[in-house]
């Protein structure tokens, strides 16, 4: 199975090289027409791992009873000098969700004493256990891989929740039956953003949508992977597998692969289990957290190729990593290219006219069948066209990532500042703005050379002010949206919409196809008291 996997994980780079075998011009371009040629792969195989997914989604349910197990829990609220109004109304929302199930964590990693004393006398006011490190060894995977140590013994599962992600009152009268199946290891239920103004924290949303309403579903058992937050795991398992992965950034994609590896299923429950969740309203605070999750993806890379995981999961696992790439280091690829051409370096050997007629259908096809994917949400254009600036906004900071991890550099875990901290700072624009004046430059200059060029010399001319049109344009979309959100006040957040009537305490609250079991006490009448 390994060397399938390895096969299956390497195949867009060598049909990249082969294509490149037909297409070079010469030995001293070759390797920029191979990086071309790879990212143009790259999307292909994402695409196909999405209509496969998107296939087993379509047999997505939720088979649940709701008969109670009696299970111990430990409901663990990380938190690393957060603002402590936001960690206490969490932890508030942690405990009138637990009931009497178990009990409530708060594990601080706080460095500043003022915030550390602060949450220390909340916790003991409300019923709360307070565990505070000075040792940071492992950030957050080793903040409750030590409390597991600890208190594990005393419970059947952990959950895991960030400081600003608070679940509803159900979340644990949902979740915890799915345990009755020995072979779930965890359940992870989706994150959800709070509604802001900010239109970066708006785009955040949107980015997420796809993941979490589609490809999570079509990964459910196999290789739907902890999100870090909103997942209870099943502690024997966690300590079969050595705990949480502590070398890495992010542990919880790192230990989800130890726990397929193992043969053990997840369970993706798609309903809005979590109520608040604070996004990145700013670029400074969106680029550290697409950073971050960047460079787990790339640190995994390794372990994945070295893992025995079944096919279907790993090539899912490697889907996440291909889009990363593409994201990242290869958009840089992409950008590159028709500024490269325009400024008359020619690296590709090929009938314009042909690339015209055999790439244009199949981009219409992506765009029309990734518009019809998110039919029944609300992302429409306006979702797709903030996803995609955003993605042309983090790609200088994946792409560093990349090279961090390819360098071995070591790089500090950063929290996503959460509010308005480091509003004020563009200086993460400073690359776009480069980026945007070589497009500029690139298309002047191609208008220039359109009135002496010949037929085929227009045709390619065109392909290559087209895709530097097309950069530019989400480009400059990401930079405005940056600059605008900066001088926008946050919208104060006030819940989802209450169910139309008391009955709705039965009501499937998100349309799921082929979950005609399910049961779900759900009632969110409690936030608005």
């Amino acid at each position: 199975m390994r060397i399938v996997n390895l096969l299956y994980a390497s195949y867009p780079f060598a049909l990249a090289l082969a294509i490149t075998y037909f297409t070079y011009t010469s030995l001293q371009t070759a390797w920029f027409a191979f990086l071309l040629w790879t990212s143009v792969t790259l999307g292909f195989a994402q695409f196909v791992a999405l209509l496969i997914q998107r296939g087993r989604a379509a047999g997505y349910a939720l088979p649940y009873t709701g008969r109670p197990l009696g299970l111990r829990v430990a409901a663990f609220v990380t938190s690393y000098n957060e603002e402590p109004e936001i960690v206490e109304r969490t932890l508030l929302s942690v405990k009138a969700a637990l009931g009497s199930r178990g009990d409530v964590y708060l594990l601080d990693d706080s460095t500043r004493p003022e915030i550390s004393e602060e949450l220390s006398r909340f916790c003991g006011r409300n019923g709360i256990i307070y565990m505070h490190r000075t040792d940071r060894r492992g950030f957050k995977a080793g903040a409750i891989n030590d409390a597991l140590r600890q208190v594990g013994d005393r419970y059947d599962l952990v959950a895991i929740f960030d400081a600003d992600q608070r679940p509803t009152r159900q979340f644990f009268d949902v979740t915890l039956p799915f345990f009755e199946d020995p072979g779930i290891a965890f359940v992870q239920v989706p994150q959800y953003y709070e509604d802001t103004r900010s239109l970066i924290g708006q785009g955040a949303k949107y980015q997420q949508e796809p993941f979490l309403r589609r490809i999570m579903r079509g990964r459910d058992q196999l290789s739907a992977f902890s999100l870090g937050s909103g997942t209870v795991y099943r502690i024997p398992v966690l300590r079969e597998v050595g705990y949480l992965e502590e070398d890495t950034v992010t542990e919880d994609v790192a230990t989800s692969v130890k726990i397929h590896e193992r043969g053990y299923r997840s369970k993706y429950v798609d309903l809005p289990l979590i109520w608040y969740g604070a996004p990145p309203t700013y670029v400074g605070s969106y680029v550290t957290q697409q950073s971050r999750w960047a460079l787990g993806a790339f640190q995994l890379i390794p372990a994945l190729l070295r893992s025995d995981l079944n096919f279907r999961a790993f090539a899912d696992y490697v889907a996440g990593l291909f889009y990363w790439l593409e994201v990242g280091p290869f958009t840089l690829v992409q950008i590159a290219a028709p500024v490269a051409f325009l400024f008359g370096v020619m690296f590709l050997r090929m009938d314009p006219v042909i690339y015209v007629l055999a790439y244009v259908p199949y981009m219409a096809f992506t765009v029309l069948y990734f518009q019809r994917l998110m039919r029944g949400t609300n992302y429409g254009l306006r979702g797709f066209l903030l996803h995609q600036s955003l993605e042309y906004l983090e790609f200088p900071a994946v792409t560093a990532s990349f090279f961090a991890w390819l360098l071995g550099r070591r790089v500090p875990f950063k929290v996503t500042p959460k509010g308005g901290r480091g509003r004020r700072s563009l200086r993460p624009l400073v690359y776009h703005e480069v980026i945007l004046a070589l497009l500029a430059a690139s298309m002047i200059r191609g208008a220039a050379a359109l009135p002496h060029a010949g037929y085929v010399q227009i045709w390619a001319l065109g392909v290559n002010e087209f895709w530097a049109a097309w950069h530019f344009l989400f480009l400059a979309v990401g930079v405005y949206l940056s600059v605008l959100s900066m001088s926008e006040e946050e919208k104060s957040y006030v819940g989802p919409a209450p169910p139309s009537a008391p009955t709705a305490r039965t009501a499937d609250p998100l349309p799921l196809p082929g979950a005609s079991s399910i049961i779900i006490p759900y009632d969110f009448s409690y936030v608005y008291s």
